[in-house]
């Protein structure tokens, strides 16, 4: 039984998915095939993967459709199971990865000064003009799994610090640790970027 905390909607179109309702089902996927396509493309960083996800993601909720509790909204639940399997897909990657000490995080203390002041802790506050989101973009791409993940979940996709630990099985100062990392080597490069002159927020 749903509880009565998700739309009268949710609950109709899932008791018709859970009865087989290709209609009801069919929903489901054009209501959310773009948050599961956009999340997992941000955490994955390449098209195929992402779609790789969408379609392992629907199948999942399919199967699993008489396990949803409505304990959150169906958007949330779905988002929550495309996120697991794009990080699943990223600690297949993290096996080849040399590790992250490889990648330099010096630049003038001065320039780092002036753009922290500039952005504060969010380095993606700064992006302003499609030139500079594009490099935010291949930065983020640079960094290795473990980092990108946590990012892209707390500063782009809002998530809490302990829903990102249960996320990526990891304690929550790992996760402080590993997002501080992320934005250092981001703040770095974006400072690499624009350099020494602040940057408008």
């Amino acid at each position: 039984m749903i509880p009565h905390t998700i739309a009268p909607s949710e609950i109709e179109l899932v008791e018709r998915a859970r009865k087989g309702d290709k209609k009801a089902l069919s929903a489901i996927v054009k209501d959310n095939e773009q948050l599961v396509f956009n999340t997992a493309l941000r955490l994955v960083g390449n098209t195929e993967d992402a779609e790789c996800i969408m379609q392992e993601t629907f199948l999942k909720v399919f199967q699993a459709i008489d396990s949803f509790k409505g304990e959150s909204s169906l958007s949330t639940w779905i988002y929550r199971i495309a996120t697991n399997f794009a990080l699943m897909r990223l600690r297949e990657r993290k096996k080849n990865y040399n590790g992250f000490d490889d990648i330099d995080l010096h630049v003038s203390k001065s320039t780092i000064d002036a753009f922290n002041r500039s952005v504060g802790n969010n380095p993606q506050r700064a992006v302003e003009n499609s030139e500079l989101r594009e490099f935010m973009n291949a930065a983020i791409d640079e960094l290795p799994p473990k980092f990108k993940s946590v990012f892209v979940l707390k500063d782009i996709e809002g998530l809490s610090l302990k829903e990102i630990a249960d996320m990526n099985d990891m304690s929550l100062p790992a996760v402080k640790s590993n997002l501080h990392r992320a934005r250092l080597f981001l703040r770095n490069r974006l400072a690499e970027f624009v350099g020494s002159e602040p940057v408008s927020v």
